[in-house]
């Protein structure tokens, strides 16, 4: 029987009965968007990250493209991380044709130049693991920081969860995500009480109300209860899920410390949620192909490069890059893995280096 990356079956034989209460709340209410638990999803998100405000969106990709429009940033300079989910940098040019990619260290996570002059910055929080948050805000004291932390939620810098930096952060709730649901959503975390009236009007297609005049440049980012309602379930798992990952990745690591890997690594301040267990290797490929024929289902993530694509600084040469496209390799992490399926996974790596 295959081991599954993700095990999106097994969380909803966990949570079956309270889901299975919540779906039914939503369509029982007749409210099936923005309304009672996104409101709970986002005191849950308040509550989590300290901030003073959060909105449920219709997706993470929809929260970076109304956090560019609230901040101003239309037209504007905006420097983004060269290896993640292209939708970061897509968000960026979609609306700026003046985007610096950056690369990124031997983790994945965004070097940070030692002058920044942009008017905004995207830093990632890549598989789990933050950036070193003093050192970006303290070299961008002009600078809009918008937080991608659609991979963290959980994870701490100096003890404080991620989405408690920058003009705002950006959370993403989709199957593939810490915190899932069926289908896609997102949120908005901020403290700026300037930003709540432009954040509000850009999800609702630059309107502040349904009879009022578009005030900013908008998108349909309407949030939906049946996802809201799944997330405010799941985010009561948070802690007990992290837990579980946290220690099979241990596990991984003390197992494999004698075999030629190495391992994607968060900064000193930073406690990872460990979204993603990431090795690197240069023999990627065959050991990619080796756990696929043996039935356990290893994943290679961000496999394309950004510059190359986008058409800006062609010739620059990005080897952080280049080495995490080349060597990732992503096993099998999630809270539903059973002991035995893990020391499979143990088992078969050995091997392949016996």
């Amino acid at each position: 029987m295959q081991i599954k990356f993700k095990g999106l079956d097994r969380l909803y034989q966990e949570t079956k009965e309270e889901l299975d209460h919540v779906v039914n709340d939503v369509y029982k209410s007749g409210s099936v968007v923005n309304s009672k638990y996104c409101r709970l999803v986002e005191e849950q998100l308040k509550s989590l990250t300290g901030r003073k405000h959060a909105k449920m969106v219709a997706s993470g990709t929809a929260g970076l493209m109304v956090s560019l429009l609230a901040l101003g940033l239309k037209g504007k300079s905006i420097a983004v991380s060269n290896y993640s989910y292209i939708a970061s940098a897509n968000q960026a040019a979609l609306i700026s044709d003046n985007v610096e990619l950056i690369d990124v260290d031997k983790n994945g996570i965004m070097q940070i130049p030692n002058q920044i002059n942009h008017d905004g910055i995207m830093p990632v929080s890549l598989y789990g693991n933050t950036p070193d948050y003093d050192t970006l805000i303290d070299r961008t004291p002009i600078t809009k920081i918008i937080c991608d932390c659609a991979q963290s939620i959980g994870a701490k810098y100096k003890g404080k969860h991620d989405g408690a930096w920058g003009d705002v952060a950006v959370f993403s709730f989709s199957g593939n995500k810490p915190i899932p649901c069926a289908g896609t959503q997102g949120a908005i975390v901020w403290d700026d009480d300037r930003l709540t009236k432009r954040i509000n009007a850009v999800a609702n297609n630059g309107k502040g109300g349904r009879y009022e005049d578009p005030t900013n440049f908008g998108i349909n980012a309407e949030p939906f209860e049946i996802q809201s309602a799944q997330i405010y379930v799941n985010m009561k798992k948070l802690e007990s899920w992290q837990k579980k990952r946290t220690e099979i990745a241990e596990y991984y690591m003390k197992e494999f410390k004698n075999l030629p890997l190495k391992f994607v690594q968060p900064i000193k301040d930073c406690t990872p949620n460990y979204h993603k267990f990431v090795m690197l290797t240069e023999q990627r490929n065959k050991l990619f192909d080796y756990l696929i024929e043996n039935e356990i289902e290893a994943a290679k993530y961000y496999t394309d490069n950004f510059n190359k694509f986008f058409g800006i600084d062609g010739q620059k040469l990005m080897p952080g890059t280049e080495h995490m496209i080349r060597t990732n390799l992503n096993l099998p992490n999630h809270a539903w893995l059973t002991d035995a399926e893990v020391e499979t996974i143990v088992n078969k790596i050995k091997k392949f280096y016996a």
